[in-house]
């Protein structure tokens, strides 16, 4: 059973919400906003000082308020399987599988998502045949997106090399010598939901840190990243908010 390292309460206009401070061997901050009536969860680096907290908390205290909100107001949802007809996303948009057997092949035509593989009865290969469409999409659209992004970006910033794979906690990071890795499952996401992982991305290419500094320049190089950060959030997930 997890133990939460400090308890506390977040005052937000006119609602008090419940927050558990676990303190876990990582090295993000993340906060998980879990079903209604439930605390919200902060997770942080063992050794991460209280003022960087106290900062990301401060500067996160819309997103948490707007995201309990909308926790409390939506139905429980179970998350989609790998069946004929189920719904998964690609680029933002719903798509029901279409699956079929065949030597393994997904494409996107006629609004489904057409899968073939050698036991299309069998969730588990028709999940990964899925995860391999994802992968092998993921690279040549993140590219793409990079160029965008570095176009618009207020300085002049390049990253020496792209990864992509699939992560459990994070939509994506970034290494000292520059390189950007970036989740798999992020190309389920629309277009401006990517572009705003990827400009976070290019603000720690400069500020590694999540401090002023940082968030002056992502509010510089996305002046709406607020409100394409919430294009995260999964439906038939716990809200999230992963940093990177």
């Amino acid at each position: 059973m997890k133990r939460p390292s400090c308890q506390r309460q977040l005052e937000y206009i006119d609602r008090i919400v419940d927050l558990n401070i676990l303190r876990q061997k990582r090295k993000s901050l993340a906060i998980h906003i879990l079903s209604d009536g439930q605390p919200v969860e902060l997770r942080v680096p063992l050794r991460c000082p209280w003022s960087e907290i106290e900062s990301f908390l401060e500067s996160r205290l819309d997103w948490i308020h707007r995201a309990v909100l909308e926790v409390a107001s939506r139905p429980r949802e179970i998350p989609p399987g790998f069946k004929d007809r189920e719904i998964h996303y690609f680029l933002g948009k719903p798509y029901p599988l279409k699956l079929s057997k065949g030597k393994g092949k997904v494409s996107v035509c006629d609004g489904f998502l057409n899968i073939q593989c050698s036991n299309h009865l069998d969730e588990e290969k028709v999940s990964k045949q899925l995860d391999k469409f994802y992968k092998s999409s993921s690279l040549a659209i993140y590219e793409e997106r990079i160029e965008v992004c570095v176009a618009d970006f207020p300085v002049f910033i390049r990253p020496s090399g792209l990864r992509v794979r699939k992560m459990k906690s994070r939509w994506g990071s970034c290494s000292q010598n520059g390189e950007i890795c970036l989740n798999t499952l992020l190309i389920q996401k629309p277009l401006a939901a990517i572009d705003f992982v990827i400009t976070h991305e290019l603000c720690h290419l400069i500020h590694f840190g999540h401090n002023k500094k940082f968030y002056a320049l992502l509010d510089r190089a996305m002046p709406s990243w607020r409100e394409s950060e919430l294009l995260l959030s999964s439906k038939s997930e716990p809200f999230q908010h992963f940093l990177f």
